[in-house]
């Protein structure tokens, strides 16, 4: 009995021991597929071509007159395919790597035009057009300051999962498209229903929806205009086989003008690849975040961030509360009221509302009086002024427009008495 125990543990061991070598080496074979088509294509668009496997259906004639409609509209077209050219290389990788149909890789220019800042009605968001409620299911956090629907890397996982989940389930790669498309319990009750009566379980021979065959059809249309791009007057400007941005992980709070900076890179470049932000900071909540940066910029921005020395994060979330306008927020937080407006997209003439959230300057002094100021300094509602020192001003000067003393804003601010242009000094009101 024991020599028997004995025999089955070690059997149990040398099979763990098998499957563990067997999993790095299939990841290393997929690493090496990915190499040789890297090295095979230096045209992205073969190395698409080459991964296309889902067939056309009997009569393709619906499939080329909605391709004809794209070419109809060559600036629409133009744009799509353009818009595409920062994030197909990454898409296309972790298809290939996964050994999905490339067609998945096209699902961007139906759903989005690839385009991860469209606005839609629906309240999809993003490259893969997720509702809010999907995002959630698939783990990508929404909040005030990222939607992760709209994040390049998380939102692509995100979809590639669902994917190849719905293809487990479905066991069929177009009825996995069509669940992504119209929701997997329409899509698992046709399927039902026509095993029930003995019907054919194929994609094009089921009686699904109509918009859900048409979906599957843009795609395939999508396909065409690629694989016989010359048949329809159409020159694929070629895009490099290789990556187009890295990425780096975030640790700490940073402003977006920051980032920009460093990694000298314009505006729009940043939220191309970046669309996810919602502010004009990055906050830190539970985890560190990825930043995506052009390849050539990656190492130049590692660098500066290490040697820069001055504050990261200049802004914070500010709670509405009864009564308050924004102009008054504005000069209690040393700005004026048209950042304000400008940075939270906030109409003129538009009230705030109780427990609005609002982005803010970020001002330390304020923060070191909360801690420094005995409570029964502050006043009863808690509300104070900034003051901008300007050339001229003397503390005196400062206390006596503010009916207060020299000591009080010397204890209130934690200085001397050296003012310096600029400087920004809190004011308790009494």
């Amino acid at each position: 009995m024991i020599l028997r125990r004995n025999f089955t543990f070690i059997a149990w061991l040398l099979l763990l021991i098998a499957l563990s070598a067997l999993l790095p080496s299939h990841s290393l074979a997929s690493r090496q597929i990915q190499d040789k088509s890297q090295q095979q294509y230096s045209n992205l668009w073969d190395r698409i071509r080459n991964g296309f496997a889902l067939a056309y259906p009997p009569d393709a004639k619906t499939i080329r007159k909605i391709a004809l409609s794209y070419t109809q509209n060559p600036v629409a077209l133009g744009r799509m395919l353009a818009s595409g050219e920062r994030y197909l290389f990454y898409i296309v990788e972790e298809v290939e790597r996964r050994g999905m149909p490339m067609e998945i890789a096209l699902i961007p220019f139906v759903e989005s035009a690839y385009n991860p800042l469209i606005k839609s009605n629906s309240q999809t968001a993003g490259l893969w057009q997720f509702i809010p409620q999907t995002g959630k299911n698939l783990g990508l956090a929404q909040n005030v300051w990222h939607d992760d629907r709209r994040d390049i890397v998380a939102s692509t996982q995100a979809a590639l999962d669902y994917l190849e989940y719905l293809h487990n389930k479905f066991n069929n790669w177009k009825l996995a498209i069509a669940a992504y498309n119209i929701g997997e319990g329409v899509v698992g009750k046709v399927l039902s229903k026509s095993l029930h009566k003995g019907h054919a379980v194929d994609f094009y021979e089921l009686n699904l929806p109509s918009e859900v065959r048409y979906y599957l059809y843009k795609l395939l249309a999508v396909k065409q205009l690629i694989v016989d791009s010359r048949k329809f007057g159409l020159q694929l400007r070629s895009i490099p086989n290789r990556p187009y941005f890295d990425q780096v992980q975030i640790h700490d709070h940073i402003d977006i003008s920051l980032v920009t900076h460093l990694a000298n890179i314009s505006p729009a470049e940043f939220s191309a690849l970046n669309p996810a932000y919602n502010r004009y900071a990055i906050k830190i909540l539970d985890q560190p975040r990825i930043l995506l940066l052009p390849v050539d910029k990656k190492e130049s921005f590692v660098k500066n961030l290490e040697t820069y020395q001055d504050p990261q994060f200049s802004w914070q979330l500010y709670s509405v509360k009864k009564g308050e306008k924004i102009n008054e927020i504005a000069v209690r937080h040393g700005t004026s009221l048209q950042q304000l407006q400008a940075i939270n997209g906030i109409a003129r003439n538009k009230n705030l509302v109780l427990g609005q959230k609002i982005l803010v300057p970020k001002i330390e002094a304020f923060r070191q009086a909360e801690q420094n100021t005995p409570r029964e300094k502050l006043s009863s509602n808690g509300l104070s002024d900034i003051h901008i020192v300007k050339k001229g001003d003397t503390l005196y000067h400062i206390a006596k427009r503010y009916g207060t003393t020299i000591d009080q804003i010397k204890h209130w601010n934690n200085n001397d008495e050296n003012l310096s242009v600029g400087q920004k000094l809190l004011i308790v009101r009494s």
